[in-house]
């Protein structure tokens, strides 16, 4: 009797610990995933902007920021679509950064370190503008976000 009372308590917990073993394959194998799908994303984001900054240089770019920001003479058409067109690289950046996060791949100080960088976006002479048309092509959970810190910043 005794016997087979041991017996059941070791196959007892040989099927526990089976059991434990297959949640913890399993739980690795959905962080593998996630980490695989934050890779593409994190390849596909550097793709975009290194296709986005293609099409202009740096020096094209930095004289048509301190027009806009630090001179009183208006944009022309042109310079205020090469402009506006630069901002797209940095989405793409916080937008990764955001579904990094969201992944729990990002810390949390990373995180808000890019939220003051957005923050100090929406300072910017027609961002606004910029925000409305363009925010469609955004992650919902990040146009959420973004929202959310330009509404803080408009407040301040």
């Amino acid at each position: 009797m005794k016997y087979e009372k041991l017996r059941d308590l070791v196959d007892l917990v040989g099927t526990v610990a089976i059991i434990a073993s297959l949640v913890f394959v399993g739980l690795e194998l959905q962080q593998s995933r996630q980490i695989a799908i934050a890779d593409v994303y994190q390849q596909r984001t550097a793709m975009n902007i290194d296709l986005i900054n293609s099409r202009f240089t740096p020096e094209q770019i930095r004289p048509l920021f301190d027009k806009a920001y630090f001179s009183d003479d208006p944009l022309t058409p042109r310079e205020n679509y090469l402009l506006h067109y630069s901002l797209h690289p940095f989405f793409a950046y916080w937008e990764n950064n955001h579904f990094q996060f969201e992944l729990g791949l990002l810390p949390e100080e990373q995180w808000e370190s890019s939220k003051g960088s957005m923050r100090g976006m929406a300072l910017n002479p027609g961002f606004e503008e910029w925000w409305k048309e363009n925010k469609s092509t955004y992650r919902k959970s990040f146009v959420e976000e973004f929202d959310a810190v330009l509404r803080e910043r408009l407040r301040e």
